[in-house]
């Protein structure tokens, strides 16, 4: 495994200490053929982000307690627009067949859309990836709550409007992550893996 204990005992001592980075993502235009195969263009760009995610190894990296564990499987919690325009959330496995994975996202998705109360689910694990998405703003930063004061060591990853142009499409996105577990230079390798990822959607969104 990976050793950040030098990193975890500096940042251990802040009271804040997550790092969070806002870049925009260009990429070849995956929303067109995914919209015309019948694919909502968040489903792809949520399980390029759980992709993503399992192929940078500092972002599979969790803490609890002080201790440094590995993430083996995903689970993908996001935000939803639920009844009256509320926030709610959803939760579904992360698995790298997309066929199987947009089944779950589309059966969830129509439970979402009627839901009344907040659907929680307890953190049992750490085995998850925070997401939310902002499809009406640009924006150029972004701070998410935390659960417990100091405790950010599953990643939040949100993405933001997309742009379009000659053949490309951008958007925002920025990671908050546990600066003891992640630096810089890893957000970075996961934006340029994620743009890898939708980039492969292109030619055939269906897988």
């Amino acid at each position: 495994m990976i050793d950040r204990s030098r990193q975890i005992a500096l940042f251990d001592r802040y009271d804040q200490p997550a790092v969070n980075i806002a870049a925009v993502a260009d990429c070849p235009d995956f929303v067109t053929p995914a919209k015309q195969a019948g694919i909502p263009p968040f489903a792809r760009v949520l399980h390029a982000i759980g992709r993503a995610s399992m192929d940078i190894p500092h972002m599979r990296l969790r803490l609890l307690e002080k201790r440094v564990s590995e993430v083996k499987n995903l689970t993908m919690s996001y935000t939803v627009i639920g009844r009256d325009q509320n926030l709610n959330f959803s939760t579904i496995p992360y698995t790298p067949d997309f066929q199987a994975f947009l089944a779950a996202y589309l059966a969830d998705r129509e439970i979402a859309r009627n839901a009344v109360d907040l659907r929680l689910t307890p953190l049992t694990s750490r085995d998850y990836i925070f997401t939310t998405c902002l499809p009406w703003l640009r924006f150029t930063s972004i701070q998410h709550p935390m659960a417990r004061f100091g405790d950010c060591s599953i990643p939040n990853v949100a993405i933001g409007k997309f742009g379009h142009s000659n053949g490309r499409v951008d958007f925002p996105v920025a990671v908050q992550a546990h600066h003891g577990l992640i630096d810089g230079l890893h957000i970075a390798q996961f934006i340029a893996r994620l743009e890898e990822v939708l980039a492969e959607a292109v030619n055939d969104p269906t897988r």
